[in-house]
């Protein structure tokens, strides 16, 4: 039974290893760095110093292979300096990686908290994962737009043939609760940065929101936001960029749009009545079947280069302009094209 012995001894050396698996780590480097030097001084100096230091004699070669000999350890240090400087940035990204998800985490589970300062403190803190994190940043507003939807979410689900006139009108001063309002302007002012997905609001209660430009450092920023069903009646919107969003049978009732940027919006349907578009951009935009009557600041200029069709309601004054008139008639004519370009170019005013 001699095979014992020689387990059991084995078995103490293994646990020696683990138990000093640092330190042997330590000797192996502290090893390869000198058989390294070695081989500098020793066959590579003689490699490199080659036949013509080889002719020489007596003091004439030991200077020239000190010579060899200082420039590759010279070469030696400094690629040692930047393999070290490698590890280093490895290290310290692998360490701030880790310590963002850390972040990361904690800040969601704040948004899950009954106290509204935890929630507004987990809300920011997104935020700065997202300023800091540009591999985070689409699970931020994917997180932070969850948020704004499942909170503020309507209890029945709207239906296609759905009239936001049957609902009745909020009264002025209302407005989403603190941690709602802090999430939609983080959403808001977010980094410029390519997004794959659109940012996605559809059906959320955003009744008397402000995201007024002079507010932020830049325009509010909702983008090719989905914001179909959303309820923005009395949203205070005065300069904000929402170009090329979906706001499929959105209420926009009372809505302050001034300098407002629907630059390809897609507006079908929407509930615009009582609205201020006092020089809103409506290039590109999609109104087919909008409500736009008792809106004020709109011009038959803006609605040129819009899409509008014999659904779309505009005050009587506007209704009536020749300019609509002759936009109207240049819609129908590009629908009816078989290959559709994006959108009918805008239309000139007609002679008066």
């Amino acid at each position: 039974m001699a095979y014992r012995p020689l387990a059991s001894f084995g078995s103490c050396i293994a646990r020696l290893i683990r138990r000093h698996q640092g330190s042997a780590k330590v000797v192996a480097g502290v090893a390869a760095f000198v058989v390294g030097i070695m081989v500098v001084l020793g066959p590579m100096s003689s490699w490199m110093a080659g036949d013509t230091v080889g002719g020489l004699r007596g003091k004439d070669r030991a200077d020239a292979m000190n010579a060899v000999r200082q420039t590759l350890l010279a070469g030696f240090a400094g690629a040692s300096v930047l393999l070290g400087l490698a590890y280093t940035a490895r290290t310290y990204q692998l360490s701030r990686r880790g310590q963002v998800a850390d972040r990361f985490s904690r800040s969601v589970g704040q948004l899950a908290s009954d106290k509204l300062a935890e929630r507004l403190g987990g809300i920011y803190g997104l935020e700065q994962v997202m300023v800091e994190s540009s591999q985070e940043h689409a699970t931020v507003v994917g997180v932070l737009s969850a948020f704004i939807r499942e909170n503020t979410r309507r209890s029945d689900s709207p239906s296609l043939d759905e009239d936001s006139s049957s609902r009745p009108l909020p009264a002025w001063g209302t407005e989403p609760s603190a941690d709602i309002r802090a999430a939609t302007e983080v959403l808001a002012r977010r980094p410029q940065r390519q997004e794959a997905r659109r940012l996605d609001l559809r059906s959320a209660q955003l009744t008397g929101i402000s995201l007024r430009s002079y507010d932020f450092h830049a325009p509010p920023r909702l983008t090719r936001t989905l914001l179909t069903w959303a309820v923005l009646c009395r949203a205070d919107l005065r300069g904000a960029d929402l170009s090329g969003s979906i706001l499929t049978k959105a209420d926009l009732r009372h809505a302050l749009l001034a300098r407002a940027c629907l630059d390809q919006a897609l507006m079908a349907e929407a509930d615009l009545r009582g609205a201020l578009l006092d020089d809103a951009v409506l290039l590109r935009a999609d109104l087919s079947g909008a409500d736009l009557r008792n809106t004020t600041g709109l011009t038959a200029r803006q609605l040129a280069g819009a899409v509008i069709d014999e659904g779309t309601r505009l005050p009587p004054q506007i209704a009536s302009d020749p300019w609509v008139a002759a936009r109207r008639a240049a819609c129908r004519a590009w629908r009816d094209q078989p290959h559709q370009e994006t959108s009918p170019p805008p239309t000139a005013a007609p002679a008066r």
